[in-house]
């Protein structure tokens, strides 16, 4: 599975700021229940904030300072090599940084 690391926006509607502010919403709402609308709402834009400045420090952290080891390609190439056409399976590793991989 691959997946990209994406903050999502301020406004919690996708992304990691949204599993964020969903789990902030479903844990710390249930208490809350009785105040008024309106008071409710400003509570939740505050998570949603919140949700947003985790979402944003994670995703940043991570980007700057993952490391990934073991790259490895493979495919088939099809070379000519001293006026002699070939085919024939590459696999490459990596041999360079570990860091710089992700952005």
């Amino acid at each position: 599975m691959i997946m990209a690391l994406e903050i999502g926006d301020a406004t919690a509607a996708s992304g990691m700021t949204k599993a964020i502010y969903d789990q902030l919403n479903t844990l710390l709402s249930p208490p809350l229940q009785g105040m008024k609308p309106e008071d409710m709402q400003k509570v939740q834009d505050g998570w949603k904030q919140l949700a947003f400045a985790i979402a944003s420090g994670v995703v940043s952290h991570l980007k700057a300072n993952m490391e990934i080891f073991g790259i490895q390609s493979s495919g088939t190439a099809s070379v000519t090599v001293g006026g002699n056409p070939g085919t024939g399976t590459v696999t490459a590793s990596q041999t360079g940084a570990t860091t710089g991989h992700v952005k």
